[in-house]
């Protein structure tokens, strides 16, 4: 059997329609429904619905879909067993970084990579950890340094912990919030207030201090994924940003953004973690970003 028309019959299933897996799969949609007639024809089995508007498996077609997701992993996994072989001097690494840990690695690893294994090729992808979860598990992704409340609550995947950062709310130097000694939930509101995509456990932890209207649609006025953004927003405006206050380390350093004085809560930090899919083993490749990561962290938490 092969392989290829798997590949193909997988695409259909996860872009929805045969036109558009046609595109991923850089095939003219003809071609792509052939491969599709070939393998009915091999397997004496119809496996898609046609006519409806997408792509639909039939019964014989779940069964396909399934087998033929355990040969990818296999074969994902063996390019990645001769990669343990070689050695981490070529390969390919896949990494979806969450808002946090983008504005403070991403850069930073990105040369580190350019400098010390320049035959590795490195994709990144930023995003919401919740988004970046899926990316693992279609394995678009090989890891995610993200946030572990919620890597943690997948049980298919393993997390390695970089231990917690402290939180807080920054501002612009002047500002005039800094006029207050001590800030309460009344005076924030009177400013905009930014944010990236929060955890669950944080918004709880928001609203046990303020109350419902600390919900994040409720209390953010402006949302960006972009932490390197919203520190931008943070210094040419009145908006007050809130997030681990890592990502400001130099601008507080150089006195242009100043720490807002709310009220101390010992709570008030965010925990991150390195996850991959549970039963993959880690490739040289991979093992050069849990090497950086952990030693950047902690770096990071001694500060």
């Amino acid at each position: 059997m092969d392989s290829q028309k798997l590949k193909h019959l997988l695409a259909v299933v996860e872009h929805g329609t045969f036109s558009d897996a046609a595109r991923a799969v850089h095939l003219t949609q003809p071609a792509l429904s052939r491969s599709i007639r070939a393998l009915e024809d091999e397997l004496k089995a119809q496996l898609f619905d046609r006519g409806a508007r997408r792509a639909r498996l039939t019964v014989f077609g779940e069964v396909v879909a399934e087998r033929a997701r355990r040969i990818r992993l296999e074969m994902t996994q063996l390019q990645r067993d001769m990669e343990l072989l070689r050695g981490a001097k070529e390969g390919h690494l896949n990494v979806g970084f969450a808002p946090g840990p983008a504005a403070l690695l991403l850069t930073p690893f990105l040369i580190h990579m350019a400098q010390q294994h320049p035959a590795i090729k490195v994709r990144t992808e930023l995003g919401a950890t919740t988004a970046l979860l899926e990316r693992l598990r279609s394995e678009s992704i090989d890891a995610i340094v993200g946030d572990s409340y919620i890597l943690n609550s997948a049980n298919d995947v393993e997390v390695e912990p970089l231990g917690h950062l402290a939180a807080g709310m920054v501002c612009r130097a002047g500002h005039p919030i800094l006029r207050h000694k001590r800030v309460d939930f009344d005076t924030l509101r009177q400013y905009p207030l930014a944010t990236t995509t929060l955890s669950t456990a944080i918004t709880r932890r928001l609203t046990d201090l303020w109350g419902p209207e600390a919900e994040q649609d409720k209390l953010f006025t402006l949302h960006c994924n972009d932490l390197d953004t919203l520190r931008s927003v943070t210094l040419a405006s009145d908006a007050l940003l809130f997030g681990i206050l890592a990502i400001t380390r130099r601008e507080r350093a150089n006195g242009t953004i100043a720490e807002v004085p709310i009220a101390i809560d010992p709570h008030r930090y965010g925990r991150y973690g390195i996850a991959r899919i549970a039963t993959r083993t880690l490739s040289p490749a991979l093992d050069v970003l849990y090497a950086f990561t952990r030693e950047s962290w902690g770096e990071m938490e001694e500060d």
